[in-house]
């Protein structure tokens, strides 16, 4: 039987680093990083520890499975061949003899025994899912030193992005959010104060959506959905998310939605004389079917316990452009360009509908698989897919 701890473990960094990342000293980082997987800062409690050369980032996912597996080895090629990178040293070890073994990279498997320890890879001690972010992600750990800082925080500002998300999000914004990122972080600019600078542009683009300067409106909102994902990857890269950082960003996510759609259907009121009669119709199929979406996901979440998006591989490539703030924008952007605005607010209706529609359709089908069998994330290799 493994061994059971009341609390995390203790943490022991090896070694020292120049490399800083994402304006944090590697010690601090590493610090963080651990502190988020659920190890302490002392390793004098006989709680046991985590023992890490400081020149080694592992990946969240590995981190957390490291901190709850006692008694593993992580072993990884580096520079100096296969060598032994982490461990955690389990509360019967001699956490010195491990900080030992760790510091010389020793790989031998009789005198890791010795101290308790079993002998591991990266993938054979994490999972490759992510439930929270989404997506399947192979466990990685990166010498900094070889690898280069800059490299170093790209693999993880990769690891921070969700995999279920939207075109815009998926395909756009990763290059300049990582620079963003990277430019924030340098900086001590921190995750909330990007995310009330993205409050700042929802009122904009709201204000100049309503007056139907449509161009401006859209400067103003690409550029809150430009914050919107760089505020949650320098929260991820950092390890400075909060309860209130979630609520507000979360809160604003999910609300500003409908006044946009709003302030488009103003927009094209203020600026087209003979407005169609159909627009009313438009705006309240828009409100009622982001409302009705948001209940279908959910339901699906509360009864199954995870993102409908992920069910299945048709969900994943239905979430790249479902019926969210950004995949309409982007419909409504384009009949703009083309002189059509109140054509393009039936567009997002339209679209509105039938994405809805199929995953009302998903939500009963998946409650139907629920009857004989296990309804679970095609991400995990389950039966359900």
């Amino acid at each position: 039987m493994p061994e059971t701890q009341k609390s995390g473990p203790g943490l022991r960094l090896i070694g020292e680093s120049p490399i800083s990342l994402y304006g944090l000293p590697a010690a601090e980082w590493q610090r963080r990083a651990w502190a988020h997987a659920g190890a302490r800062g002392g390793d004098d409690d006989g709680a046991g520890a985590i023992c890490i050369d400081i020149g080694w980032a592992l990946s969240a996912g590995l981190a957390s499975a490291l901190a709850a597996s006692p008694g593993a080895a992580l072993l990884a090629d580096g520079a100096q061949g296969r060598r032994l990178i982490a461990a955690h040293a389990p509360a019967s070890a001699d956490i010195g003899a491990v900080a030992a073994l760790v510091a010389q990279g020793e790989a031998d498997e009789a005198l890791l025994a010795d101290q308790g320890l079993r002998p591991a890879s990266a993938a054979e001690i994490a999972g490759d899912y992510n439930q929270v972010l989404r997506k399947r992600e192979v466990p990685f750990a990166v010498e900094m030193a070889a690898e280069g800082p800059r490299a170093t925080e790209r693999a993880f500002f990769r690891s921070a992005y969700k995999g279920a998300t939207d075109i815009v999000t998926k395909f756009a914004w990763p290059i300049p959010a990582f620079a963003a990122t990277r430019f924030c972080a340098a900086r001590g600019i921190t995750p909330n104060a990007v995310t009330a600078l993205s409050f700042v542009f929802v009122l904009l683009a709201m204000w100049f959506f309503w007056r139907g300067e449509w161009t401006a409106g859209f400067v103003s909102g690409w550029f809150m959905t430009f914050l919107d994902t760089v505020d949650g990857k320098l929260a991820r890269t950092t390890f400075t998310s909060s309860r209130w950082g979630n609520i507000f960003d979360h809160g604003i996510d999910q609300i500003h939605p409908p006044f946009w759609y709003w302030a488009w259907f103003e927009g094209i009121r203020a600026t087209t004389p003979n407005a169609p009669d159909w627009l009313d119709l438009a705006l309240w199929t828009i409100l009622v079917f982001y409302l009705l979406g948001r209940l279908v996901e959910t339901v699906f979440m509360r009864r199954f316990g995870f993102h409908m998006h992920i069910w299945r591989r048709i969900d994943y490539l239905m979430r790249t452009v479902t019926a969210r703030r950004n995949p309409n924008m982007l419909i409504f952007m384009v009949f703009c360009m083309f002189g059509a605005a109140a054509e393009g607010l039936a567009a997002v209706a339209l679209w509105a509908v039938v994405c809805v529609g199929f995953h009302a359709v998903r939500l009963a089908m998946a409650f139907r698989v629920a009857r004989g069998g296990v309804v679970a994330s095609w991400m995990i290799g389950s039966a359900s897919k």
